[in-house]
């Protein structure tokens, strides 16, 4: 008996320091339910920015159909110019790399806001995927 706790205190111990290293990144856990990148982009984007007939950098990211729009759609941001919004061939996505600390272009997003934490950010990054994955999706 006792050899056996004491492989089972093993096994456990081994799990745990494999496991260690997943919570230096929490934002892999984050909860993306339904709809919650959309209300995202309503509550941090919209504003007087990404929202409306003449959204800033022509990008509105609330109207219905934002996903068609956005998959295959290049920056017109001068800074930004020809720049993929969300790459077609899930290569990259200026939609994801303006959230985080050092954007590639101009300034990080949302401008004048708090920046969106990192599971805010991973759920944008799944949205994205799923998006590309879909072609475009809804």
């Amino acid at each position: 008996m006792v050899r056996a706790v004491a492989v089972g205190v093993a096994v456990t111990a081994a799990v745990v320091a494999a496991c260690a290293g997943e919570l230096e990144h929490p934002e892999r856990f984050a909860d993306c339910p339904p709809g919650f990148v959309e209300q995202l982009f309503q509550e941090k984007c919209a504003g007087e920015c990404h929202a409306g007939a003449e959204p800033e950098a022509n990008l509105d990211l609330v109207s219905p159909g934002a996903a068609q729009r956005l998959v295959g759609a290049a920056s017109v941001q001068e800074t930004c110019e020809g720049l993929m919004i969300v790459d077609p061939g899930g290569e990259g996505s200026l939609l994801v790399d303006k959230l985080g600390d050092a954007p590639p272009c101009g300034a990080r997003m949302p401008f004048g806001q708090t920046a969106l934490d990192d599971a805010e950010i991973e759920c944008v990054r799944r949205w994205v995927d799923e998006v590309v994955a879909v072609g475009g999706g809804s």
